[in-house]
Formats: C-alpha cells, sequence, structure tokens
C-alpha cells in the first residue's frame, strides 16, 4: 500500500514538472518575452503589495532554471492582494506580457495568474553578482526580475524624487556629472578657447549615453505618493545627499516607466546609505583676504516691514521668509569671508527696507555689530542698468578692506538682465597693503530662449548665445572700467550658468583670464547631473596667489529641505539646504598660496580629462629609465604661460610633486614631461 502511494505522488511530480516551462525559455533572448499562457514553478524571491500594479516577483532555482546566463529567470506576477510568502515554491498559470502599456510598463509580466503554493521555506536562489563597470542599462534585460548584487557601491545621483515618489537615482559608476563640465563641445582635448561650432558633439552625446547606460533608480517597493516615512534617510542627518553610497547593494531588479528599478528587500538585504557631510567650510592655508560667491536663492523681503508676501519670487509667506533668512544668515556667518558677491537678492535699491539692508542687519546681529557693509551702488529705488527683479551685490567687512573708488556697474545697454557689480578694495591687514578688484555676476539662465538663444542641443542648453555675449561684455568691462579703477588683479565670481567646458567659459579663458577650480568642483545638479554653473574666474597674475573650494552645503541636498518645502520641519540649525547652489569660498595670499594642502589628501594631481569611474592620480611612474632627469614645466592651457618649472629624477620629483604645485590654483594645467629622449604632454586637473 505504502509502495503504491510513493509511486503515485513520484509520477504526480513528475507530471507536473514535466508541464512547467522554465521562465528563461519565456523571456528569450530578446528585447521581450514570449507572449502567450504558460505554466511555471519558481520561488517566491519579493512581494510588493503597494507597487502598481500589485504582485511579487518569483524566479527559477537550480533545477528549473535553463541554465542560460542571457535570458532572465525571473518575472513579476501581477496579483492585488499577494498571499504568498518569500520562500515558496509556487505553480502558477498565466497569461505573459511585455509592453509599455499598462500593467507591463516595459517589464514581463504574468496576468490573471492562478497559482497554488507547493512548499515554503525554500532557499532563495543566488544574486547574480553584478559586476559595476561593466553593468549596462541597455544590456540589463538578461537580469530582469532577477535577485542581483553590485560588486562595488553604488552612488547616489538624484534624490529629486525621494519626497514625493520614494525613489532615488543611483549609478554603478560614481557620480553623473553634465557632459559639458567634462566635453567641450567644440574642442578637443578641451579647455580649449574656442566657442562656437559643434565638431566634438558627438563627444559630448557619448558622455550622457554613457551616463545613462550606467543609471537605474533605487526604489522604495511602493508606488505611494509622498510616502510617510520618507524612505532611506540617514539616522544621523535625516537626509540623503548627492553622493552618498550604498555597498553591498542587492535587490531585484525590476522595469517600469522608462528605468530599470532596483525593488528592496527586507530585512538584512534592506538598502542602507552611507551619508558624509561636510560639516564645516573647507579649510585655507594662511590668508590675508577670504572671500566668497553665494548664490542665496531669491532672498525678498516683501516690503520690509513685515508685510508684502508672497513675493514675485522669494518667500510665499513671512514665517517662510523668516524661514530662509535663519538659514543664509547661518551659511554666510559660517563662511565669515571678508568680501562675499550675492546673487539673486531682492532688486529693490539700497534704503533701510531694501533685502541687501535687511541680510547685512540679520547677519550683523549674528556675528556683532558693524562687522559687514554693503557696498552702496547708488541707487535707492533699483539697480542701474539692470532689468530683472534681482541682483548681483556685494557685503564686505569694512574693517579689513576699504573701497578704492566707487562701485562699478556694467553700462553696457541689452546684454545683461543682471549686470555684473565690480568694485576695487584696498586691504586693512598689513602695513602695506594690497588692492583686489572683486566683481559679481549672475549671467543669463539655460531655461529659455528663442531663435538663436534656442536650445541648439550641444549640452550648454537655452539662451547659451546670451551668455556668450555677456562673457564678452564682462571681458570689456574688467579691462576697460574695472582695471583701470587701480586692480590689475581681479577675482570675477558668481552665477554663470555655464559648465565648465561651455563657450562662456572658453570666451573668459580666450581673453587670457583663468577659472580656478577643477571640472570636479561642482556647485549645482539638474535632473541627476552634476555640473559647476558657479566659478571664481581670475587674472592670471593670481595663480599661485589664490586657492578656490566650494562648500557642498546645497547641490547635493534634497529640495524638500529647502525652507519652502519643509515649512516648519526647516532645520534652522543648519546651513544645509539654505540655496539651491554651493557657495565658492577663494582663499587669496599676496605673498603666494602655501601650506594650502595641510589636512588634505597627499595627491590633488589627477589625468585630465578622467575615466568615468573617478579622477586618475598623475604620477611619474611611467617614465622609462633612460630619460634620466626630468623637466617639468606646468602651464596655462589657453595660452602656454609657463608657470611653474621643475627639474630631476622622476623618484625625486614625484615624491615632492604636489609640495611642489600646492601654490598652483585649482584647475587645469598642461604639463610637459621632457628627459633624455623622451617628452610627453599631458593635461592634469588640480583638485
Amino acid at each position: 500500500m505504502y509502495l503504491k502511494i510513493f509511486l503515485y505522488t513520484a509520477i504526480l511530480l513528475a507530471t507536473r514538472t514535466a508541464s512547467a516551462t522554465s521562465i528563461g525559455s519565456i523571456q528569450g533572448t530578446g528585447a521581450a518575452a514570449r507572449a502567450g499562457t504558460y505554466t511555471v514553478e519558481a520561488i517566491v524571491t519579493g512581494i510588493y503589495a503597494s507597487l502598481k500594479p500589485a504582485g511579487f516577483y518569483i524566479q527559477d532555482d537550480k533545477a528549473t532554471a535553463d541554465g542560460n546566463p542571457a535570458t532572465s529567470d525571473a518575472i513579476f506576477v501581477v496579483q492585488a492582494d499577494p498571499n504568498v510568502k518569500v520562500g515558496d515554491k509556487v505553480r502558477v498559470t498565466g497569461t505573459v506580457r511585455e509592453d509599455d502599456a499598462a500593467p507591463s510598463f516595459g517589464q514581463a509580466v504574468m496576468l490573471e495568474a492562478a497559482f497554488t503554493v507547493i512548499s515554503s521555506g525554500n532557499a532563495l536562489p543566488d544574486f547574480v553578482r553584478l559586476v559595476n563597470s561593466e553593468f549596462a542599462a541597455d544590456k540589463a534585460e538578461r537580469y530582469e526580475g532577477m535577485r542581483v548584487k553590485f560588486t562595488a557601491p553604488l552612488t547616489v545621483t538624484d534624490n529629486y524624487s525621494l519626497k514625493q515618489r520614494g525613489e532615488l537615482t543611483v549609478s554603478a559608476e560614481g557620480l553623473t556629472y553634465q557632459a559639458t563640465q567634462f566635453i567641450d563641445p567644440n574642442d578637443n582635448p578641451a579647455t580649449g578657447t574656442s566657442n562656437s561650432g559643434t565638431s566634438n558633439l558627438a563627444a559630448v552625446n557619448a558622455y550622457q549615453a554613457a551616463n545613462d547606460r550606467r543609471s537605474l533608480v533605487l526604489d522604495d517597493g511602493s508606488s505611494a505618493t509622498n510616502p510617510s516615512p520618507t524612505p532611506y534617510l540617514d539616522a544621523r542627518f535625516r537626509t540623503v545627499r548627492i553622493g552618498s553610497t550604498l555597498s553591498d547593494m542587492g535587490g531585484i531588479l525590476g522595469y517600469g516607466y522608462g528605468h530599470w528599478r532596483l525593488q528592496p528587500l527586507a530585512g538584512a538585504e534592506a538598502p542602507v546609505i552611507s551619508v558624509v557631510r561636510p560639516l564645516t567650510p573647507p579649510a585655507f592655508g594662511p590668508l590675508d583676504l577670504k572671500l566668497a560667491s553665494f548664490n542665496v536663492l531669491n532672498y525678498f523681503n516683501g516690503d520690509g516691514a513685515g508685510g508684502g508676501f508672497p513675493t514675485p519670487r522669494g518667500a510665499k509667506t513671512a514665517a517662510d521668509f523668516q524661514r530662509q533668512r535663519a538659514k543664509i544668515i547661518l551659511a554666510l556667518a559660517q563662511m565669515n569671508a571678508d568680501i562675499v558677491g550675492l546673487t539673486e537678492i531682492e532688486n529693490d535699491g539700497n534704503g533701510s527696507t531694501a533685502a541687501i539692508q535687511d541680510l547685512v542687519d540679520g547677519l550683523n546681529k549674528a556675528v556683532g555689530a558693524g562687522t559687514y557693509i554693503f557696498v552702496n551702488d547708488g541707487n535707492a529705488e533699483r539697480q542701474t542698468n539692470n532689468t530683472d527683479l534681482i541682483h548681483c551685490a556685494i557685503i564686505y567687512k569694512p574693517a579689513v578692506v576699504r573701497p578704492l573708488g566707487p562701485p562699478m556697474v556694467a553700462t553696457v545697454a541689452g546684454v545683461f538682465e543682471r549686470p555684473p557689480l565690480a568694485q576695487v578694495f584696498i586691504t586693512r591687514r598689513k602695513e602695506r597693503p594690497d588692492t583686489l578688484g572683486f566683481i559679481v555676476n549672475h549671467f543669463k539662465s539655460k531655461s529659455s530662449g528663442s531663435g538663436a538663444n534656442a536650445d541648439q542641443h550641444d549640452g550648454q542648453g537655452g539662451s547659451n548665445a546670451r551668455r556668450k555675449d555677456q562673457a564678452v561684455a564682462l571681458v570689456e568691462f574688467i579691462n576697460k572700467t574695472v582695471m583701470p579703477a587701480g586692480a590689475t588683479r581681479i577675482v570675477s565670481a558668481g552665477d554663470y550658468n555655464a559648465n565648465y567646458e561651455e563657450d562662456p567659459i572658453d570666451i573668459m579663458r580666450a581673453a587670457g583670464l583663468v577659472p580656478a577650480t577643477p571640472p570636479t568642483s561642482a556647485s549645482y545638479v539638474f535632473k541627476g547631473l552634476t555640473g559647476s554653473l558657479d566659478h571664481a574666474v581670475v587674472t592670471p597674475n593670481l595663480v599661485g596667489f589664490v586657492d578656490v573650494q566650494k562648500w557642498h552645503i546645497n547641490s547635493a541636498e534634497p529640495s524638500v529641505l529647502e525652507y519652502d518645502q519643509a515649512g516648519e520641519a526647516t532645520d534652522l540649525t543648519s546651513p544645509f539646504r539654505s540655496s539651491d547652489h554651493d557657495p565658492v569660498l577663494i582663499g587669496v595670499n599676496f605673498a603666494g598660496i602655501r601650506n594650502a594642502t595641510a589636512g588634505r589628501a597627499a595627491n590633488r594631481l589627477f589625468l585630465y580629462p578622467g575615466p568615468a569611474a573617478g579622477p586618475q592620480p598623475f604620477s611619474l611612474d611611467g617614465v622609462p629609465a633612460s630619460a634620466g632627469a626630468l623637466t617639468l614645466d606646468f602651464a596655462l592651457p589657453q595660452g602656454g604661460i609657463r608657470l611653474l618649472s621643475l627639474h630631476g629624477t622622476p623618484a625625486m620629483l614625484g615624491g615632492q610633486l604636489n609640495g611642489y604645485t600646492a601654490h598652483l590654483a585649482p584647475g587645469i594645467y598642461v604639463v610637459t614631461l621632457r628627459g633624455q629622449g623622451y617628452q610627453k604632454i599631458q593635461r592634469v586637473m588640480k583638485e
């Protein structure tokens, strides 16, 4: 009797297994699964009752898999109220679809599914190990629905949808930069001085395509809007910053709404994000002056008497303005700069109720009466030649510097919406004073333009022609107005609305000016792409006398921390997300920058352009022994101006290279290496 039951059970199991189809044969090696009605047996790997559509993922185990690594062994079963558990082995019969319409949304799904649980508590299929450098979104179909784990950390590149949809965009190979941060649309190699044409457009498009291939979405396993609590927030800082990392990240690789999506797993496999914040401003060596530029996010103080809200561009309520004001003042106080150029501050003159007076009053209340005053451009109602609701402004410490002559506003008509504001300053700290010209700028934004100013699809956005005209006018303003006013050394800072390798910056390079930051020194994030719209551009006679750093308190933080979205939950004790741009800090030492690398990594020199995975250190390790003693010349790329010449053996120079170049401003340099029978020209980036 027992033998008959055993034989009957064995025959039943064999029949059931024989009638099941491997998921891999349904998925196939093409872009879409084979449509039809199938029966499969597989292990439940993840249950997502809050997705739209709801359901669960199943994956073949070793016994039922087709053994073909080119096919996916998993599929999503659409089920409104999935009554299964992870680890269940289920037998499912349903109709397979994979198309762009609901409920597939580009993912293979089983619909109208009938299932039975065969057994529970089964071991889950092993993770497919994905090598970060080999991951490509356009080749991920073979892993659809499967359990995957990356071999190296993933990097958060966008947090815009975190609050609303519980999503983060992550990259398999570090930050995703704006293509024009590293790739010049009309110069190859980059950092040239051409500012027209699209001869290098293919490289721009290729760079962006590479960004797309290594990016995917970290979902929260739900389709809820404004999920509460907001997922993935760091326990200490209650934020997720761009640049944060996820180590040993595993999940189920789903698809939907045009993106591959990592659906999170529970328990020990749940995503853990590592967040690091720069709690203090960057450190400098000994300085004579500390300068800054800061976009203050449409700082409008209403009518200046507590009313006048909502304002045209800034705070909508008086309470919101007080939150914005507190965070801006805290950031400025912690920067503690001697001179600050401000952008996006209300263009309502210089009277007692003006926004600039309100900001200075609040700042002085925080740091000490009389610490700062503002440069009075002479117009009590509205800045001269300004056609916008916002303007550029300068505040400074009168105990440290005093103005030499009146302020200067670029008066060329029809070019600037927000004209550059300049002031020449004389230092007070030393018996023998120094002079410095400081200019704050705010070029036309990328968001609009028609005709010649329409987006030319070259990576530079709208109104590039307008910004090019503004760059030309700025150069003329420097040469014909600011320098004759008594400044041979000039720092021109602010929001140029142009990334590092774009045409307006090239125009300034062609004029002999030097962007004193490297392209990795970002200040703004747009649609998951990191770039730098904010720059410190200096006259070449300041190279060696300035160090430029950015304090990354804003662009990496989610916008939901801003006063207008956070509301009463705004953290008034923190400068983080006080604006959407990072402030630029410029250290000046008129005797030469020294000890500027104290406390930093030993090497600040990297090959340029570097690989997508991150900067590659510059070294002399590859120089052949036959070259003997080397001569290294460091020059600016725009004109071959030699700034530094070194001579010695590769071993001697290599060990001291960072010290020898400590005085050079961050940015791009051309290094010429010469030895016996050996010569090489290499572009390097100093961070």
